[in-house]
């Protein structure tokens, strides 16, 4: 069991560390946040098994399946796109989106470092820990890192 760190200044988290703590976003209270228009996860995940990183299926897929795990719906199916590896070798990976009712989640993955970003955007609710459950067992990173924001805070004012 792990637990996910949050705030702008998000600590390094190892998936085998059980006394990482979650730590609330700074400066936000929690009226900003039942207040707020939106909420972004951001998660970079370390040590991702290179054939997942480089895998369409696999990571059109996760899109799919994190959409629906999130309760969120979809305006189209999700968007998957390959790097040229040999135009940018340093770039090889993937690049995807899958656009929302509720906004958007895009996931871009750099094979060669075996390392997959993955970026939340709702305009609804977002519960952190469940999306970091949820990308921690499909992706099985070494570690990860994650930053939560709440956006738009004085939307409905």
């Amino acid at each position: 069991m792990f637990a996910p760190s949050f705030g702008p200044t998000a600590k390094l988290a190892s998936l085998s560390d059980p006394a990482m703590t979650r730590t609330p976003p700074v400066s936000q209270s929690s009226k900003d946040e039942t207040t707020a228009f939106g909420r972004s996860l951001h998660v970079d995940l370390y040590g991702v098994a290179a054939r997942l990183c480089d895998d369409l299926t696999f990571c059109y897929t996760l899109l799919d399946e994190l959409t629906a795990w999130l309760g969120m719906h979809k305006q189209s199916p999700p968007f998957i796109f390959r790097s040229p590896d040999e135009q940018f070798p340093d770039k090889a990976g993937l690049s995807g989106w899958v656009p929302l009712i509720e906004s958007g989640i895009s996931i871009h993955t750099l094979t060669p470092k075996q390392f997959v970003t993955i970026d939340i955007y709702t305009c609804g609710n977002l519960d952190p820990e469940t999306a970091i459950r949820f990308l921690a067992d499909r992706l099985q990173p070494t570690h990860y890192e994650s930053n939560y924001l709440v956006r738009g805070i004085t939307y409905y004012a």
